[in-house]
């Protein structure tokens, strides 16, 4: 069988996703202080602008900018303030606010809520804990010492214009360094994948193997604790 698609990825360089430019992170400083924005850079890997923030005592932060960023512009962090673009910690932030580049573990730089137009909001607090929803209405639980932008990130209408032609979405894919066009596995030959090898509209293949399956075999539902729908 060929190797399949997700092995090859993982050791080609053909299919390594581009890092980016900017490592877009909160800094790790306890003091507060005030930064202004010096440069909004538009970065071809990302779905949003990327605001550069230069704090009082020189270090620099890139990050998602927020609507209605400009430069010149001074953001407050760590000061209390609940102003939108303000870093703050999570325990500080009033309820009912909505923020973005969320940390899953104090000081990680900032993990959740990254991709344009998207935002989060602040539940409650309760015992050390501060719930946030998610854009999936997911909610979930972290410590009141996890830092976030207040706000929404820019770039909400990305979604409104179409591609129209397929050489528009690949050198948007290109830029962005993902692997693009993909094929569905069931599409596929019988010596592609597992999957492939029969009419689309009957796949009745189990999607179960063992642990122990070889390398090109071990796709789909490996070594699952159950299987069938759940009734």
């Amino acid at each position: 069988m060929k190797v399949p698609r997700s092995r090859r990825r993982g050791k080609s360089r053909i299919f390594q996703v581009n890092p980016g430019e900017f490592k877009v992170k909160i800094i790790k400083n306890e003091n507060p202080m005030t930064g202004r924005i010096v440069d909004l850079i538009d970065d071809p890997y990302r779905t949003a602008p990327i605001e550069k923030i230069k704090f009082e005592d020189g270090s620099i932060s890139y990050l998602p900018a927020f609507n209605g960023a400009y430069v010149g512009m001074n953001v407050s962090y760590l000061n209390g303030s609940d102003s939108i673009g303000s870093i703050e910690k999570l325990k500080d932030i009033p309820i009912g606010s909505t923020v973005y580049n969320i940390e899953l573990r104090p000081n990680d730089g900032g993990k959740l809520i990254r991709a344009g137009g998207e935002t989060a909001r602040i539940v409650e607090k309760s015992g050390g804990k501060v719930s946030v929803q998610l854009p999936s209405s997911k909610i979930v639980y972290l410590d009141e010492n996890c830092r976030a932008v207040i706000g929404t990130i820019a770039n909400a209408g990305r979604r409104d214009k179409p591609f129209y032609k397929a050489g528009n979405k690949y050198h948007a894919m290109k830029a962005r360094g993902r692997y693009w066009p993909l094929t569905a596995a069931v599409a596929m030959n019988a010596y592609e994948h597992k999957f492939g090898g029969k009419r689309r509209s009957t796949q009745h293949k189990s999607k179960s193997v063992s642990r122990n399956a070889p390398p090109g075999a071990k796709v789909g539902s490996i070594a699952p604790r159950r299987t069938g729908m759940k009734r």
